[in-house]
């Protein structure tokens, strides 16, 4: 990445995050995945969307979950919902509902493995479906249940919200990625890149980068709509090698492991410097260079990521047993 790319995208993430909350993949992101998703809807899929949510705009509910989250805080759109407040006393983990910390080195996403737990992203998508076809958890409405799954599918299609890096931290503040599961067990993290800062401000990080600038960068535009269509078409172009097999409630496990690949692409040739310690114990920052030819990877990456998210979300619901 050259300066000047690295600046222009810097005040691209800047500029959004001014015009919205900040979002895994970006609100914009969430909501051209979703229109994605409502273009490749099978009829009987529609029809129980629409009598769910009174209309098939998944779009409208593709971020709820993260304005769900900031209501924990009582900020955000959702910050004085009565529906949402009670939804987070009763379920005041879902914050950890969006992602898993694997190791860079895990050969796959294992629903028992070491890693994993029942609140991570792809447990609770499955949970989100049980819902949906009758079962699950009935503290739940069917209504929430869409919410997760429009957002959950496109959360675990995020390559750092599946993999992590883990790192051995020296006397002097020098750092080492682990990517072995077995050493990176107990090591201090990144949380999934948010820790990992190329500049002084405060979307200087690799999460955001991720989240914002390389989305925007895919149609060079902030519109849902417009990234929208360059998605579609590539729907159109490779979604045919994209499609799943199997058991559909065991999707969201392949869908982690292909995410968990594309993390060693956001990782590769960054380089590592200094770590800051968090006085709360684990590490606040690490100061990292992206290396040169980073966007020329990475957003081609981003782009597919974006676009499979939108194509299994559709396959997802076109799969479903939905309850009447």
């Amino acid at each position: 990445m050259t300066p000047k790319s690295r600046r222009t995208c810097t005040a691209l993430a800047l500029a959004l995050a001014c015009a919205a909350p900040a979002y895994p993949w970006g609100a914009e992101g969430h909501r051209a995945l979703a229109l994605v998703a409502e273009q490749n809807l099978t009829a009987d899929a529609r029809s129980h969307v629409v009598k769910i949510l009174g209309s098939d705009d998944l779009a409208s509910i593709a971020v709820y979950m993260d304005d769900l989250r900031s209501a924990l805080f009582h900020t955000g759109p959702l910050g004085a919902d009565p529906e949402a407040l009670r939804f987070n006393a009763e379920f005041p983990q879902n914050g950890q509902w969006h992602y898993v910390d694997l190791p860079l080195g895990t050969n796959a996403y294992e629903p028992d493995g070491a890693y994993s737990n029942p609140n991570d992203v792809v447990h609770m998508a499955g949970e989100a479906v049980r819902v949906l076809e009758g079962g699950g958890d009935r503290r739940i409405s069917k209504l929430q249940a869409l919410r997760m799954v429009v957002h959950f599918v496109g959360d675990e299609h995020q390559p750092l919200h599946i993999g992590n890096g883990f790192y051995e931290v020296g006397a002097d503040g020098s750092v080492k990625l682990v990517t072995d599961p077995g050493a990176a067990k107990d090591l201090p993290n990144d949380k999934g890149g948010n820790a990992l800062f190329y500049g002084p401000g405060r979307l200087d990080e690799l999460h955001a980068y991720w989240d914002m600038a390389l989305v925007a960068r895919i149609a060079d535009t902030d519109q849902p709509a417009e990234l929208a269509k360059v998605l579609e078409s590539k729907v159109v172009a490779e979604g045919a090698a994209w499609k799943s097999s199997g058991d559909y409630h065991r999707w969201a496990e392949a869908w982690a492991t292909e995410s968990l690949a594309a993390a060693r692409t956001a990782y590769e040739g960054i380089a590592f410097g200094a770590e800051t310690p968090d006085p709360k114990g684990g590490i606040k920052s690490i100061k990292i260079t992206i290396p040169p030819h980073y966007d020329e990877n990475c957003i081609p990456l981003a782009e597919k990521r974006l676009a499979q998210a939108g194509f299994h979300l559709a396959e997802l619901l076109n799969a479903i047993h939905w309850a009447d």
